[in-house]
């Protein structure tokens, strides 16, 4: 029964996603030049959640969620202020706000790689983060640069 913790964040991912796509406001913003094609965010994104799903079923397995239920509350956080960031932008049209969200998504899953870390002692949990931080990094560049050219 915990292997459906795998296809959750693509889930729920998905249903956040429909709350604001971008639109012609959107389009019209001022963007880097490295601003990748709007196909890529719907294939990096579904990757990075199913790569979120295993690292969190990874450490589920190994928690006694008895003692250890503040991890728990901090992934279930991390995730909701990461899905929070699409509405923010395409429905709400916050730019600055969303931008802060991205930071501090990276904040929490620069965390929970080290949280994981000292749990997991194979590494892999926290491993299967590294291309979540790395494009949150990316991410947090669009963010921010959409806030300073508009």
């Amino acid at each position: 029964m915990r292997e459906i913790i795998i296809i959750l964040p693509l889930i729920f991912g998905f249903l956040f996603g429909q709350l604001g796509k971008p639109d012609e406001w959107y389009n019209k913003l001022r963007k880097t030049r490295l601003n990748p094609p709007k196909i890529i965010f719907p294939i990096a994104w579904t990757i990075l959640y199913i790569l979120i799903g295993i690292s969190y079923y990874l450490i589920i397995n190994k928690l006694n969620l008895k003692k250890e239920n503040g991890l728990l509350i901090l992934m279930i956080i991390h995730l909701i202020i990461n899905y929070s960031y699409t509405p923010l932008l395409f429905y709400f049209r916050q730019i600055f706000i969303s931008a802060i969200i991205c930071l501090i998504t990276l904040i929490l899953a620069i965390v929970l790689f080290k949280e994981f870390w000292k749990i997991d002692k194979s590494g892999i949990a926290s491993y299967l983060l590294i291309p979540y931080i790395i494009w949150l990094i990316f991410a947090n560049y669009l963010a921010w640069s959409l806030y300073y050219l508009n």
